[in-house]
């Protein structure tokens, strides 16, 4: 006869036994044809991707597409620098970066860039005065993800008797720079090109090869200058040229001009130690390798350790933080773009 000791450690085990049984079961019922219990929903911070599948995430503002990794809802972008903001206040409605201080004109993935409303920078070097100041990249992060793009900027000024720079970096060093003069004639009266190429008479530009977020600006009147006259600084896309309502001599100027950012999605390079890590535990460094197709990308940057951004392989095209963003090229379809020499 069992004592009660022995009929006690008996019921134990056999409990044991039952658990061990019914946790068997329910992980054997997915493969028997039962439905497996939701993993638990992302929930979206902002970062990361969450926003990437997410239909409820708003896609246009007026007439401007918002593709991922850019986003407005909380969930809805990659992470914190990317998000936008729409205001409806006028039609059609505006895009803005952030906070909503610079205005957004078009974003494209594949480039790495977006397009943007540069807000023109309006000097006056009085008489007696040899030196005005001021600065460039108000509403952009510093340190963030954009820069002024390497490849398609320049600096402009419309101007009289007058010479730009422009400085940035850590050491504040120079990075472009021009001067626009206005001669007089025999009647002294002042003479300005009215071929619109802004090549040093009344306006001037020159190209900037390193991009940054932030750039401090001097303008200088040019020795024997008698000119009291505004002078207008614009970061613009290369290839400027002033139209008929920009006047260096009567004060005409536009309030801003589009001018193109770089941006990247992480601090790492592409030879990064942590690119094989999960996209999703990583979203700095990884996010590149979350599809078919998707390659990290990187510069060429004139600016050291800029990081990198996602694109699509030689072939493909799409938006590469989608797990299928990249499709197949079908070449045959743009023979403009794609020329064939052959069947």
């Amino acid at each position: 006869m069992e004592s009660p000791m022995e009929n006690a450690v008996v019921r134990n085990v056999v409990a044991s036994l039952a658990a061990v049984v019914a946790t068997l079961l329910m992980m054997m019922l997915p493969s028997l044809g039962g439905a497996a219990a939701p993993a638990a929903a992302a929930t979206g911070t902002g970062e990361g991707a969450p926003g990437r599948s997410n239909d409820d995430c708003t896609r246009s503002c007026g007439n401007i597409s918002i593709p991922y990794p850019f986003g407005i809802e909380p969930g809805c972008y990659h992470a914190s620098w990317f998000n936008l903001t729409c205001n409806h206040s006028d039609q059609p409605a505006k895009l803005f970066l952030g906070d909503g201080t610079v205005q957004v004109m078009e974003i494209s993935v594949p480039n790495g860039t977006v397009r943007i409303n540069s807000t023109r920078l309006l000097y006056t070097v009085d008489v007696g005065v040899s030196t005005a100041s001021g600065t460039w990249g108000k509403g952009l992060p510093r340190g963030g993800p954009f820069f002024l793009s390497e490849s398609r900027s320049s600096v402009a000024l419309v101007g009289c008797g007058a010479q730009v720079e422009v400085r940035g970096g850590d050491h504040n060093s120079l990075v472009a720079s021009c001067a626009a003069v206005c001669p007089l004639d025999g009647g002294g009266r002042i003479v300005v090109d009215t071929s619109s190429a802004c090549t040093g008479v009344g306006c001037c530009q020159a190209n900037i090869v390193l991009g940054y977020d932030f750039y401090s600006i001097q303008i200088h009147k040019l020795n024997g200058s008698v000119y009291a006259l505004p002078a207008s600084v614009y970061f613009v896309d290369q290839g400027f040229r002033h139209t008929e309502d920009m006047s260096a001599v009567y004060g005409h100027f536009p309030e801003s001009l589009p001018a193109t950012l770089g941006w990247v999605t992480s601090n790492y390079t592409c030879a990064s130690p942590y690119r094989n890590l999960n996209p999703y535990d990583s979203p700095s460094s990884s996010e590149c390798f979350v599809g078919n197709h998707s390659v990290c990308v990187e510069g060429p940057y004139n600016v050291a350790d800029r990081g990198s951004r996602c694109g699509c392989e030689v072939g493909y095209q799409g938006n590469p933080y989608f797990p299928d963003g990249c499709q197949d090229i079908d070449e045959g379809t743009s023979p403009d773009i794609y020329p064939c020499y052959g069947d």
